[in-house]
């Protein structure tokens, strides 16, 4: 399950996507970037104004949702 999450995320890497990410506690936050590299264990996101890094796990629990 997870290699495939990864195979996906990798396909989307030097596009623009859409990025909602549940911080616990009835709050969200919403970011718009590029997806900058794959790793291992992790993704990371180009923002604006900074870089944000997210796993691949919290995407299968659903704690990060992907919009292209």
């Amino acid at each position: 399950m997870l290699t495939e999450i990864k195979r996906k995320i990798e396909k989307l890497k030097g596009k623009k996507i859409k990025v909602f990410v549940d911080v616990g506690r009835n709050k969200s936050e919403t970011y718009e970037g590029i997806v900058l590299n794959t790793y291992k264990n992790i993704w990371t996101l180009k923002t604006d104004t900074d870089i944000k890094s997210f796993g691949y796990c919290d995407v299968l629990i659903n704690t990060v949702v992907i919009s292209s």
